[in-house]
């Protein structure tokens, strides 16, 4: 249903455009998922001579580091272009400190 206010009655109305971070499909956010975890399980590969332990709590650290910024510093609103970027960059981050933490977890199932 749309709504009220994005429905416009006169003949020939064009349709309103819709906002920049408010039209996130599924397709989007498995890419951004793939480049998340494709990039974490690089720099992973990348310190793979760190012990398993020290390269965990690196992600660990990571992530947290990303909550605590979204938490603490104001965001620029979603549905525009600087929110919707600092939201997937914050994204990328967390996705790729949880590579970071589980990646030492694989070797373990060796």
């Amino acid at each position: 249903m749309i709504p009220q206010e994005d429905r416009d009655e006169t003949l020939g109305a064009k349709k309103k455009a819709p906002s920049v971070g408010a039209t996130r499909t599924p397709l989007h956010l498995a890419f951004q998922g793939f480049i998340g975890v494709l990039i974490g399980l690089g720099i992973a590969s990348l310190l793979s001579g760190m012990a398993p332990a020290r390269l965990a709590l690196a992600g660990v650290i990571v992530v947290i580091v990303t909550w605590a910024v979204e938490q603490v510093f104001p965001l620029p609103a979603p549905n525009t272009k600087p929110g919707a970027r600092s939201r997937l960059v914050l994204r990328l981050l967390s996705l790729i400190g949880f590579t970071l933490t589980v990646s030492p977890l694989l070797s373990l199932l060796e």
